[in-house]
């Protein structure tokens, strides 16, 4: 509920931003807001303009605003005030016109009025929760009771001589032994693509290779040579060069996956909170009440 709210935009919103081309492109002279753009805002409580008596103030323009897509948003106020005070003052022309035929008598009107109060009441009370309880202090534990669950993903950067056999891959591990240098003998004998590179592979995760030949990485030490290891590529002697432990991420990287864990989470509890004492019956096709359902925990 929380989360669809701020994730839309109103339909007179975005009916109004189509509207603002037109209306922009057929007035002849802007209404004028004030002194310009350099002035001070307006009071919230500042009448911008009167309909039949009816006052538009500043803080009517400034809720509609709030409802536009971010596009419409970022136009500078001294543009966009003119453009939502003119839809404003529209909007009560005609509303003010319906009234005359009595459309606000409509049963069916009033029923969807209803309805908009209770969404409207709805979406007010759970903004005001979550802005009490998605605090920073909170987003905070969050992310330090994240990081402790985190092991700490350890890699290893490693270099590797790949050949066809185990008797040529066992000559090469003795050479490395003898003092050879593991970098030319790779660049001159593996079969690898890495050979150019010396055989370095570079730093990686234990299910990122094959899993026989990280079992084995992942057991050395930095500077250790390894005896020959089968793949289904080949025989390989490893070097294992470095060894590190991988940093968590941040709390801004992590931010957006705990707000919406948190918010979840929050409207859960404050759902639950607001159902104490309150008797739900639902009534089947047939107009009768069905069975009560125990509530989902």
């Amino acid at each position: 509920m929380f989360a669809v709210r701020f994730g839309r935009t109103s339909c007179a919103a975005a009916l109004a931003l189509s509207l603002f081309a037109v209306t922009a492109a057929q007035a002849q002279a802007p209404i004028p807001i004030g002194p310009g753009p350099s002035a001070p805002a307006p009071a919230p409580t500042t009448v911008l303009a009167t309909v039949s008596g009816s006052e538009i103030r500043q803080s009517d323009v400034d809720m509609f605003v709030s409802e536009l897509p971010p596009q419409a948003q970022a136009i500078p106020r001294d543009q966009l005030t003119p453009l939502v005070l003119q839809e404003l003052i529209n909007i009560r022309i005609v509303s003010q016109a319906a009234r005359k035929e009595k459309l606000d008598q409509d049963d069916g009107f009033k029923r969807r009025v209803v309805m908009m109060n209770e969404r409207l009441l709805n979406e007010t009370f759970l903004a005001k929760r979550m802005q009490e309880q998605l605090t920073e202090a909170r987003i905070k534990k969050r992310y330090e009771e994240m990081i402790k669950q985190e092991s700490g993903d350890e890699q290893v950067r490693a270099s590797h001589i790949q050949v066809e056999s185990k008797d040529e891959a066992l000559k090469i591990a003795d050479e490395i032994k003898k003092g050879a240098d593991f970098a030319d003998v790779a660049r001159k004998r593996s079969k690898g693509p890495s050979a150019p590179g010396g055989g370095d592979l570079g730093f990686f995760s234990f299910g990122e290779m094959m899993p026989t030949f990280s079992e084995v990485a992942f057991k050395m030490q930095k500077g250790q040579v390894s005896e020959p290891v089968q793949t289904q590529f080949g025989w390989h002697v490893i070097k294992v060069t470095d060894r590190r432990k991988v940093p968590p991420p941040s709390l801004e990287e992590l931010r957006p996956e705990i707000q919406q864990q948190l918010s979840g989470q929050i409207m859960g509890e404050v759902l639950a909170k607001a159902s104490e004492g309150v008797e739900v019956v639902v009534m089947g096709l047939d107009g009768k009440p069905m069975p009560a359902v125990a509530p989902k925990k």
